[in-house]
């Protein structure tokens, strides 16, 4: 169990409501698009670090499993948006992560100085870790695009989008190796997006 310096525990944010921190829809957007993200995380690493083809029986195919995964990884969240009603819980939590409150950006101006948790559900950096991952996979969509279709752009540009994606997978494995210590340091947090036996 952890807290922050006024004593508030982040394996215990919900445990005076009777409503579940994570609905099952919000469990199964995070799960799926989880397991898209180590497909894509594998099968990059694969590609990228020479020292590993020797492990790599049909570079086609891994490619293959590569272009699919980057498609399907923002699907769950996408079908969920657009399938639910605009007055559903899903939206209504969706919009609370989304939202940044006065407390937060002082958080995200002063991290060491402001508390991260200023009520609600989700903290300061929760919410800054949504909106990286969110963004961070459609700019790795874009330049996936970019470089995977045979689109008539200048040369700078299909460079840059190569670099952005290779930079963007290195800050993504590090913010995401960040999201496993915090998992394990924090397994309260973690049981509360499991689903029930």
């Amino acid at each position: 169990m952890i807290g922050d310096a006024n004593g508030v525990s982040l394996d215990t944010l919900s445990a005076s409501s009777n409503e579940p921190r994570f609905i099952i829809t919000e469990r199964l957007i995070h799960w799926s698009s989880a397991l898209c993200f180590l497909v894509l995380l594998f099968t990059g690493s694969l590609l990228y670090f020479p020292s590993l083809a020797p492990l790599i029986g049909n570079r086609a195919l891994i490619v293959e499993i590569h272009i699919y995964a980057g498609f399907l990884v923002l699907l769950p969240l996408l079908l969920a948006v657009i399938y639910s009603p605009s007055h559903s819980e899903l939206r209504r939590r969706l919009s609370e992560l989304a939202s940044w409150s006065a407390s937060d950006r002082a958080w995200l101006k002063h991290p060491t100085k402001a508390s991260w948790y200023h009520g609600g559900r989700f903290n300061s950096g929760q919410k800054l870790n949504g909106a990286f991952f969110l963004s961070s996979l459609i700019a790795m969509l874009l330049s996936g695009l970019v470089m995977g279709l045979y689109i008539p752009l200048p040369l700078s540009d299909r460079q840059g989008a190569t670099f952005l994606h290779d930079f963007g997978f290195y800050i993504m494995t590090i913010v995401f190796l960040g999201h496993l210590l915090m998992v394990i340091r924090h397994r309260g947090s973690f049981s509360q997006m499991t689903f029930p036996r």
